[in-house]
């Protein structure tokens, strides 16, 4: 094996080290959160706002079952939790206890609140291009808590992610869509750092959880620290007829330090244009004012991706304003499956890439291995565009993958029919470049119900 291999896989293994010590560290901070202080019952009728006021720091406040109207400002210590909680295991659509809303965000978590927790609650909000939940504060848990949009009109966003120290853990959301609008369950484009999203359902989104998207205000507030295991990120297959503007179930448009493992991920759409695409990392500098957007030093493992009309788009730098670049990049032991340009997901003559990998725009150190690619109609396994703005320092090992029209196909013209790689190396003389007949692909990834 040669040096650069060698250091590719020591970085992505320092990537992983790194993302177990954050995980570590937000259990140890939540741990800490104990409830230590009084007990105040809450009952359907009652001011919760005013409830919460009154209550000293560390209280905890228990709900009855029931519908709890108004936006809630939280900026101490405090626990939610329903009188009677959900079993533990992952939460579902059913809750005992609601708050809901008509105001910008039904729950605000403000930048001064410390060691705040919810517990098997409900979260709703009536004005569909408002938020759920939005946190600003440091070390913040929701566990076995819902987060619903309205079925017919969705939702904007599920939770805006902004602060410290955040966990989501066997967490619900649903119905988190709009028509002609970009909405997430789970996302934010500035100051998230320490996010361990875990066994998680959430179904929405334009992109169910993105990062960026709009100009961080600093290099120092970009996106950091998240970490998203044994989660499924899904869509309603209904949403594309009711005209849900849909585009992946994962993005990254300017992030650093981010770790994937064992999900399932499905459903893209063509949206403004996208490829339907079921894993996009682009950099973006979403408004011309954050040069400094990248993504950067992410591992994505043991993940099963399904029903899209294309793999992968990777975008090293911003096409249209200066950004710094995608960089230290591994997917590994991931499946693609279920793919075509032509499915529920067309619009006009808006298609499905039909590609597995879209490289454009000079990636560098991206690490694509033990990879399984399973598609119908597709037009190339993957394609290099915008020469001489290749990828940089690219590694290509152990691909299962489907036959296309084009096999490795270059903008310039020409390609390989794999698992040829005369062409691309020529291309990239830094090509790593391991790909047989025989490779058995991805390994290790979670199935999927029938």
């Amino acid at each position: 094996m040669s040096d650069i291999n060698v250091e590719k896989l020591d970085t992505a293994l320092e990537q992983m080290d790194s993302a177990r010590a954050l995980v570590q560290e937000v259990r140890d901070s939540l741990a800490e959160s104990t409830p230590s202080g009084d007990v105040v019952d809450v009952s359907p009728g009652q001011n919760v706002q005013q409830v919460l006021d009154g209550a000293a720091a560390s209280t905890t406040l228990r709900f009855a079952a029931g519908t709890y109207e108004g936006a809630l400002q939280v900026n101490k210590s405090v626990y939610f939790t329903a009188q009677n909680p959900p079993p533990t295991g992952q939460a579902t659509g059913d809750c005992p206890v609601w708050f809901t809303s008509g105001h910008e965000q039904t729950i605000l978590v403000a930048h001064d609140a410390d060691r705040v927790s919810f517990t098997g609650v409900g979260v709703k909000n009536s004005a569909p291009d408002y938020e759920l939940v939005v946190i600003q504060g440091s070390n913040v848990l929701f566990d076995r808590c819902v987060g619903l949009g309205d079925p017919k009109n969705g939702i904007r966003r599920g939770f805006r992610v902004e602060g410290r120290q955040m966990r989501f853990v066997n967490c619900y959301m649903d119905d988190i869509f709009r028509p002609g609008r970009d909405t997430v369950c789970i996302g934010s484009w500035q100051d998230c750092d320490g996010l361990e999203v875990d066994k998680c359902y959430l179904r929405g989104g334009a992109e169910t959880i993105m990062f960026g998207g709009a100009d961080s205000p600093a290099s120092d507030r970009v996106c950091r620290n998240i970490k998203i295991t044994n989660c499924t990120l899904t869509k309603k297959p209904e949403w594309y007829a009711m005209g849900a503007q849909l585009k992946t179930p994962f993005e990254l448009k300017s992030a650093e330090n981010v770790y994937m493992a064992d999900c399932i991920l499905e459903y893209g759409g063509v949206s403004e244009g996208q490829g339907a695409y079921l894993l996009v990392l682009t950099v973006r500098n979403q408004d011309g004012n954050a040069p400094w957007s990248r993504v950067k030093d992410v591992v994505i493992e043991r993940c099963n991706f399904r029903r899209g009309g294309g793999g992968i788009n990777i975008l090293g730098h911003d096409d249209q304003y200066p950004s710094e670049g995608l960089q230290n990049v591994v997917v590994r032991n991931c499946c693609f499956t279920e793919m075509n340009p032509v499915g529920i997901w067309v619009i006009g003559d808006w298609y499905g890439s039909g590609r597995g990998v879209m490289f454009n725009n000079k990636p560098s150190s991206v690490v694509l291995e033990a990879i399984t690619m399973e598609g119908q109609g597709m037009g190339a396994l993957g394609y290099f565009a915008n020469e001489p703005q290749q990828p940089v320092g690219l590694t290509l090992r152990n691909w299962k993958y489907f036959h296309s029209e084009y096999g490795w196909k270059i903008d310039s013209g020409g390609g390989d029919v794999p698992p040829a790689s005369a062409n691309i190396k020529a291309l990239m003389p830094d090509l790593v470049y391991e790909i047989t007949d025989h490779d058995p692909g991805a390994q290790g990834y979670p199935s999927v119900p029938a």
